[in-house]
């Protein structure tokens, strides 16, 4: 009797054990504990110096995700990747383009969490005596008391960054000295202001690494923390897109705020071009994220 109930009782216990543990197979984790991969939409800036590249690959060691670049390149190009439900997270300039993400219902959640800079180029001869200045205000001050003339390009962003200098500097662009190219591409604003013996403003990276011809201009302000421009990230909105990764998604944008990646940011690419950073760290705070 005693032998049968035992009989009875091993029936029961194997009955509960999984099928891959009485055929000899693997174990498999459950597919919720799989690592999702996080399909990013990358300003291309950030991939062309190969940063995001280096914080993917830090993220990928202490997280176990996937990081995936779906599309890469201007504001304009990648945005409609969000638009379309292709990526989990996106990362550009702050700027109406991606805030409209946000209020639009494609993405939620808008943080910053670094910056990169301007700098203020001129012809060789510098008429306006700005060369080797590290206050941007001061510099304008010159330009405009000098009656020197200044390309100011269409570039929301830059004209953003110009309104607040000359703001700061207590003075007013002169129309008569101050040139709007009509049709104004992008890196073709050098070869504007070479024409017109301009002063301008353009990335640093961008103009100290040559991906701008810089058509004889030369460096001659930088450093000033008001010439900086933020990069903002938003996640995919789970409630629009169902399927996004939202969760490992909300982990990468977490850890481009956390202190230690502000920290690396800080050093990242320095005395590759200059004795500055590639970019810039914002003041950390996961807490509120």
């Amino acid at each position: 009797m005693k032998i049968l109930r035992t009989r009875y009782v091993l029936a029961a216990i194997a009955s509960l054990l999984p099928v891959a543990c009485r055929t000899g197979e693997p174990v498999r984790a459950p597919q919720s504990q799989a690592k999702d991969t996080v399909r990013c939409a990358v300003i291309g800036g950030m991939v062309r110096t190969g940063m995001w590249q280096h914080l993917s690959k830090r993220f990928e060691e202490a997280t176990g995700h996937r990081v995936e670049v779906v599309v890469s390149g201007p504001k304009d190009l990648i945005a409609p990747a969000m638009r379309q439900g292709r990526v989990d997270l996106i990362t550009m300039h702050a700027s109406d383009t991606i805030i409209n993400l946000v209020a639009d219902g494609y993405a939620v959640d808008p943080q910053p969490w670094a910056k990169n800079d301007l700098v203020i180029v001129g012809p060789a001869e510098d008429p306006a005596g700005i060369r080797g200045l590290t206050d941007a205000a001061e510099a304008m001050r010159k330009i405009v008391n000098a009656r020197c003339p200044f390309a100011a390009h269409q570039s929301l962003g830059a004209m953003d960054v110009l309104r607040e200098v000359v703001r700061a500097a207590g003075v007013s662009l002169d129309p008569k000295t101050t040139l709007m190219p009509v049709q104004d591409p992008k890196r073709g604003i050098l070869e504007y202001a070479a024409r017109h013996h301009a002063y301008t403003l353009v990335g640093r990276v961008p103009f100290l690494d040559g991906k701008m011809p810089r058509a004889g201009l030369e460096l001659m302000v930088q450093g000033d923390p008001a010439l900086r421009r933020p990069y903002v990230v938003v996640v995919a909105n789970p409630k629009r897109w169902p399927e996004a990764h939202y969760a490992a998604a909300r982990r990468l944008a977490r850890f481009l705020r956390q202190a230690d990646t502000q920290a690396w940011i800080a050093e990242f690419g320095r005395h590759k071009l200059d004795d500055q950073p590639l970019f810039f760290p914002v003041a950390p705070d996961p807490e509120n994220f």
